[in-house]
C-alpha cells in the first residue's frame, strides 16, 4: 500500500515569511495541526506544527505576530516522502527521525500532500472483510511505531547534556 491512497491530497500552505499568528489562523480553518512552508515554486522548505507556535512564543517571548515561520524551522531539517512510497517506508522515516506529520512532493519536489501517523492509523485494519494476504501493513506494525514516535523523548537540555 502506498502514500497516495492515504495522503491528504488538499494541504495549506504558506511560506516561511508568514506570521505564526496566519499560521496558526491556517491551522485553525483548515482543521489540522500542522503547515508545510513552501518556497515561490511550492517546494517544501519547512513545517510548523501547533507546539511549534505555542513554544516558539514561549521560548523567544514574543507574541505570534512578530515570529515567522522561519524564526521556527530555521535550524531543522524536513524530511519528505512520494506519493509511490510505501506506508511502512514512510512510517520508517517518521520512526527515525522522530516526527509524526510528512509533506509529500512529486517528481518535481512540489508539495502536493501531506500525511500523518493520524492518517496511517486511521487506514490500518480498514476493511477487515479483506482477505489477510491484501493488509499492506498489520495494526501491530502500526502500533509499534506509534509507541515509538509517541514516546517521551529527553529534553533538549537533558539530550546536551548526555
Amino acid at each position: 500500500m502506498n502514500i497516495n491512497q492515504v495522503m491528504v491530497s488538499e494541504v495549506a500552505s504558506c511560506t516561511a515569511q508568514t506570521s505564526l499568528q496566519d499560521i496558526a489562523m491556517l491551522m485553525w480553518n483548515n482543521d489540522c495541526g500542522a503547515i508545510p512552508l513552501v518556497d515561490g515554486e511550492e517546494h517544501p522548505v519547512g513545517i510548523i506544527t501547533d507546539r511549534d507556535i505555542a513554544m516558539g512564543a514561549a521560548m523567544q517571548h514574543k507574541p505570534l505576530w512578530e515570529l515567522r515561520g522561519e524564526d521556527i524551522s530555521r535550524d531543522r531539517e524536513l524530511f519528505c516522502c512520494r506519493p509511490d512510497d510505501s506506508i511502512q517506508k514512510a512510517l520508517q522515516l517518521m520512526e527515525e527521525h522522530e516526527v509524526r506529520r510528512l509533506p509529500v512532493v512529486n517528481q518535481y519536489n512540489q508539495l502536493c500532500g501531506m500525511v500523518s501517523l493520524g492518517d496511517i492509523v486511521s487506514f490500518t485494519g480498514a476493511g477487515k472483510a479483506k482477505k489477510a494476504a491484501d493488509k499492506q501493513i498489520s495494526p501491530m506494525e502500526t502500533m509499534e511505531f506509534l509507541r515509538h514516535i509517541s514516546a517521551h523523548h529527553p529534553s533538549h537540555k537533558a539530550a546536551a547534556a548526555l
